[in-house]
């Protein structure tokens, strides 16, 4: 794998263009409204009064739907566009979420332990992603949840190559790698790599959803799409022993 540092990827991320950042939507993209947040919200209940970490929050979509749901919900990010983002839309909405500018890797916050982490679509953006488990598991209260999104390692191949060809291959799988993204790098970690480093950290697998695309809801713009098929998701929640 390419030796690339945190400071590095974050920033490439700050290159993000602006009107990426404001086109986004108040429910992120078609694949966080119809795959992730469903799921993710499925697997939070009731979230009331539950303290939150949104860790890699980007422009903050997720902490202010969470927000609207009773929750208490900090929000860190590193890129500067994207939380500058976030801090803008607090200002004028006034929605209670906490933002804080900071690499997830390095994060310390004595202020209080989490009720809930959520990386959503974050681990495999972070070259170190070890240390930002750690931070993770160090601010989740015994008994917490932690869940994570991530582009299934399995399955990486994009939805245009799928189209094209019919079927998703896997390539090298085990091979640790750097792949350059049109912002930033992704990394491809096996699926057992993030098992494994859950389950050290005392975390309790409690569920693995593969987001699957309900075949009612294909229609325009996602008719066809590879997720009725083969997963481009997955997500794990854990529980902090």
């Amino acid at each position: 794998m390419p030796i690339i540092g945190n400071a590095e990827a974050i920033a490439h991320w700050e290159t993000l263009p602006q009107t990426f950042i404001d086109s986004f939507g108040d429910e992120g993209d078609l694949a966080h409204q119809y795959l992730l947040n469903p799921t993710l919200f499925a697997l939070l209940g009731d979230v009331q009064g539950k303290t939150i970490l949104d860790a890699g929050c980007g422009q903050g979509y997720l902490a202010r739907l969470l927000s609207k749901r009773g929750a208490k919900v900090t929000g860190l990010e590193p890129a500067t566009p994207l939380i500058e983002y976030a801090i803008k839309r607090e200002e004028v909405e006034q929605s209670g979420v906490r933002y804080i500018q900071a690499d997830l890797s390095a994060f310390t916050d004595t202020v209080q332990l989490f009720d809930i982490i959520i990386a959503n679509m974050v681990l495999m953006d972070i070259p170190d992603d070890e240390a930002a488990l750690d931070a993770c598991f160090a601010h989740l209260r015994p008994g917490g949840q932690f869940i994570c999104s991530l582009i299934h390692p399995c399955f990486e191949e994009s939805d245009s190559v799928y189209q094209d060809q019919g079927y998703i291959a896997v390539h090298e799988y085990f091979r640790e790698d750097a792949i350059p993204q049109r912002w930033g790098y992704r990394f491809h970690r096996p699926l057992s790599h993030y098992f494994t480093a859950l389950i050290r950290r005392g975390g309790v697998i409690r569920s693995v959803v593969e987001p699957q695309l309900d075949v009612a809801q294909a229609q325009g713009a996602l008719a066809e799409n590879r997720n009725l098929y083969v997963p481009a998701f997955i997500v794990i929640q854990a529980v902090k022993s």
